[in-house]
């Protein structure tokens, strides 16, 4: 019965941390949507703060997107997995943005 209280417990723990991690404060709604990138990179950020993205091997889902004005980047993370783009362009009215080189386009 000790075994599954501690059991219980655990997996509270981690849901809780689950649920923390996952997410946070949305990005400005400029950005927010679907994005495909001309090297076929794929990415989302959603106006409830979820961010995810997919390049080559590499992909994130249910994490959280971060735009750092004073470095000029955008970052997508979840439990230490992360990818870090520069912002070369803001999206613009075309639906389009520029990320370390590559143009990405709103779907």
């Amino acid at each position: 019965m000790k075994n599954i209280g501690s059991l219980f417990l655990v997996l509270v723990v981690m849901m809780g941390l689950v649920l923390a991690c996952g997410g946070g404060d949305p990005v400005p709604k400029q950005y927010q949507g679907n994005w495909v990138g001309s090297d076929g990179s794929t990415m989302y950020m959603h106006s409830d703060g979820k961010a995810g993205f997919k390049i080559g091997g590499k992909s994130v889902e249910g994490g959280g997107a971060e735009i750092d004005e004073a470095k000029g980047t955008l970052t997508i993370s979840l439990f230490g997995l992360s990818q870090t783009w520069e912002i070369d362009s803001e999206p613009n009215e075309d639906g389009e943005m520029v990320l370390s080189g590559v143009t990405f386009r709103k779907q």
